[in-house]
């Protein structure tokens, strides 16, 4: 596991945010932009060869790109195991079971958490007031 945030690396994955760059002495130095239109040397080493920096880069993107996959479907998981827990609860009351529904689906809609909880879209509207 990379120190990499999931913005980063989905930046990261992308070819167009790396550029190879040569200095006054004709080496290559591998650069990144993980920033809006800021570009940071991503590697110490410098390179002789553009391609073997090149090389270096397309030996990467598919490392992170099945780290980020992999980051993703586990958040994932952990949502869909807490989804359940939270629907089988019997120690709970709907009122809370809608608030901690809405904490960790903040992007469904009232008639979506009132769909998976089995009650009328009403009541998780005033729960959630």
């Amino acid at each position: 596991m990379t120190n990499w945030s999931d913005e980063q690396l989905e930046r990261l994955v992308n070819v167009d945010n790396h550029k190879m760059v040569k200095d006054v002495a004709g080496e290559t130095r591998w650069m990144h932009s993980l920033s809006q239109g800021k570009w940071n040397t991503h590697s110490i080493k410098v390179f002789e060869d553009e391609k073997i920096a090149y090389s270096w880069l397309y030996f990467w993107i598919p490392k992170w790109d099945s780290e980020l996959r992999l980051r993703k479907s586990t958040r994932a998981i952990k949502v869909r195991k807490r989804l359940k827990r939270i629907k089988r609860s019997v120690r709970m009351i709907i009122s809370d079971k809608i608030i901690e529904m809405s904490i960790l689906l903040p992007n469904y809609t009232h008639t979506d958490i009132a769909n998976e909880l089995g009650v009328s879209r009403s009541t998780v509207t005033r729960a959630l007031k």
